[in-house]
């Protein structure tokens, strides 16, 4: 009888030969006693013998290792004879493959081994994952699914459908989809949806449904058709989402894109849009239209006092207003800020255009109450007339603004019509502008220098700086023509520092010559004033030119001392820290009083030449000036009157007891070499 190993050797490469499966025979230590080709192909390897003294561990992917040997120790210890289960292989190039595998035990040398027959499973278990893994899109996914037959009769839907429409799965089937055949169960076919699906095999598009509660919703369809083994359609898959949230999202951006956000006025760009068609239709029609540019005057105000939240009440609160006087047909639009813009078709006349403008502004006059607080602000409006101011949307834009500006100028709360000559004014401000900017560094500035006198014995004691602008082609340019534009533009600061500078530098050449001149004397601008580098500016422009401070008097305005008295207390004493005295310039013209210059740390008082213009004519100037210098005296202050330019005004008020004064009558202002030209050496005396 042979030895049982011989027998089982016979009996294993027989059967292994023969076999479609791969059978291997694993000895007590797991490592491989044989193995037959099939088996090897399985791994990778090309014959059976290469896998002969490996360890079945390194042949089994690592996470089911512990499932391998779970089954080798019950059939070697005896608990099972005979094993079924299914693990990964790892292959050769080390991806995983998997298999069933029916085991058993047998004798061998003595011992025990292990038989093991593995089918080949992989394409199999796949498809069942991709099955379950279907299955669970299919039922987890939120779009709606239904599987209908070639005549769009329903065979299964989703949880999704159900979600969506309303319909539970049994109230669906065998009901011919509507998404797919039309808005009602007996209309027609959608004829090009199909044509496009025998075609392409696929079509997607949006589509009205209704859900069980009878509501319309919007749906976005996407339509696959599965054909059968001889190409013809079998059933059709739809895909479907409530297209709902989407498309309320289109539409709100689409209305912010076109409107701004805070009124929902329509914006800038929607309204350039709509006026330029406005105008192509007015042009084919023969129509006149008539645009306004309105600006919130003081709306500044309530955004610095209560924050910007009050400012956008109020904007809302305004824009109401302006649309409850409008005609249905008009466009009001907001163009940016505090500015809106109305356009007025069907050849308004002007006494309409004028009437309505009206009523935007006495509209806008009425209290405003933002969170609880009383607002009162005004409109000024400028108006543009299609064709006669221009023939675009642009240029219309601009002459309106124009013509705000001027209405704003007037005054504010007003309404201002265009006309050509506000367009050439506009352009001589923006090229005036442009010139200015670039004088101070081409150095064309320069100071001329108006005496003052003393009341009494004629002699100087003062001389103030006046700045002059050499434009290189207009000439001399007076300030009066650009002194409000550089304020307006904030250039006075820069150019103030420079006439800071220069004066003290020029009163400084004086001095080192000898020439006795009391005090040079300096304008500060309201914009100048409220800079933060004001007293940096002062000490630098002493430090350079080596100027005593006592010998620097700074003139300011009643009008920026009262912008905000308190800050201005404190301010006027660092300047009197610094060492100069100060003068309020036109006294009398603004808002201050004679009782209000005790809290204010003051040197010189000037009377404003709109009062000495009358004297001694006018008993109110005579009764105004007598007061102005009896009071400035008792608070210890000096007196100034500008503007003299008769010898009976100078009478009176070296009479009255004024101090010092200047004017025509005894010197216009003058470059320096031409006040030079009355000093001598050591001294100067006036001519009188």
């Amino acid at each position: 009888m042979p030895a049982p190993s011989a027998e089982l050797e016979r009996n294993l490469r027989h059967f292994s030969e023969q076999s479609l499966v791969g059978v291997y025979v694993l000895r007590n230590d797991g490592t491989v006693l044989h193995a037959n080709d099939k088996m090897a192909a399985m791994l990778g390897y090309q014959r059976g013998a290469e896998l002969v003294g490996m360890p079945v561990a390194s042949l089994t992917a690592p996470e089911d290792l512990s499932l391998l040997q779970e089954n080798m120790q019950s059939r070697l210890q005896g608990d099972a004879g005979t094993v079924q289960y299914s693990y990964r292989i790892l292959r050769r190039d080390g991806t995983r493959h998997w298999v069933e595998v029916h085991g058993s035990v047998c004798p061998h040398e003595g011992g025990t081994a292990l038989v093991e027959t593995a089918l080949d499973v992989n394409k199999q278990v796949q498809s069942e994952w991709q099955s379950r893994m279907a299955d669970r899109v299919f039922e987890s996914t939120s779009e709606g699914i239904l599987i209908t037959d070639a005549e769009f009769r329903i065979l299964a839907v989703n949880p999704a459908f159900t979600r969506i429409t309303g319909y539970r799965p049994e109230e669906a089937m065998d009901k011919r989809s509507r998404m797919m055949t039309g808005p009602g169960a007996q209309a027609e076919i959608n004829r090009g949806m199909l044509e496009r699906l025998a075609r392409d095999g696929h079509w997607q598009g949006e589509m009205k449904d209704r859900r069980k509660d009878g509501s319309w919703y919007p749906a976005w369809l996407s339509i696959s058709a599965i054909r059968d083994n001889r190409g013809g359609i079998s059933n059709y898959v739809g895909v479907f989402t409530d297209n709902t949230i989407r498309k309320e999202a289109e539409t709100k951006l689409a209305f912010l894109a076109d409107h701004d956000s805070l009124t929902g006025l329509r914006n800038r760009s929607s309204l350039m849009r709509i006026f330029a068609q406005q105008i192509e239709a007015a042009q084919a029609a023969g129509e006149t239209l008539a645009l306004f540019f309105v600006d919130l005057d003081r709306f500044k105000t309530v955004n610095d006092t209560l924050g910007h939240h009050a400012g956008d009440q109020l904007l809302v609160a305004a824009a109401e207003r302006l649309r409850e006087q409008l005609r249905p047909d008009d466009v009001l639009a907001r163009f940016g800020g505090d500015e809106f813009v109305v356009v007025l078709g069907g050849s308004p006349p002007q006494a309409m255009i004028a009437a309505i403008a009206q009523r935007l502004i006495n509209s806008i006059l009425q209290p405003f109450t933002i969170n609880g607080h009383e607002m009162f602000i005004s409109a000024s409006i400028g108006s543009a007339a299609y064709p006669e101011h221009g023939e675009d949307a642009i240029t219309l834009l601009k002459n309106a603004d124009i013509a705000m500006y001027h209405a704003k100028d007037r005054g504010k709360n007003a309404f201002q019509l265009f006309n050509k000559e506000m367009s050439n004014h506009a352009l001589e401000q923006m090229l005036l502008e442009n010139s200015l900017r670039h004088a101070i560094e081409r150095k064309e500035f320069e100071l001329y220098y108006q005496p003052q006198f003393s009341a009494q014995d004629g002699a100087i004691c003062g001389a103030e700086a006046l700045i002059r602008w050499r434009h290189p082609t207009r000439g001399l340019v007076t300030p009066g023509m650009f002194i409000t534009l550089a304020e307006q533009t904030g250039l006075i600061v820069p150019l103030g520092a420079w006439v800071l500078r220069e004066a003290c530098r020029q009163g400084k050449a004086w001095l080192d010559r000898g020439y006795q001149f009391g005090r040079i004397a300096v304008n500060l601008s309201p914009r100048q004033f409220s800079s933060d580098d004001l007293l940096a500016t002062i000490d630098n422009a002493l430090d350079q030119s080596g100027l005593p401070s006592a010998m620097l008097e700074l003139e300011i305005t009643e009008g920026a001392i009262m912008q905000n008295p308190q800050e201005a207390v404190v301010l006027l004493q660092r300047m009197r820290e610094l060492g100069v005295t100060i003068s309020v310039d036109d006294f009398g013209t603004g808002y201050s009083s004679l009782a209000s210059l005790k809290q204010y740390p003051l040197d010189t008082l000037k009377i404003d030449r709109s009062f000495v213009k009358g004297i001694p004519a006018d008993a109110d100037d005579v009764a105004i000036t007598e007061a102005i210098v009896a009071i400035a005296h008792k608070l210890h202050l000096k007196v100034v009157a500008e503007g003299v330019e008769s010898q009976e005004q100078h009478d009176f008020l070296r009479a009255a007891g004024c101090d010092m004064v200047q004017g025509y009558l005894h010197s216009q202002p003058l470059t320096a070499s031409e006040i030079e030209q009355h000093w001598y050496l050591g001294g100067a005396q006036a001519e009188t």
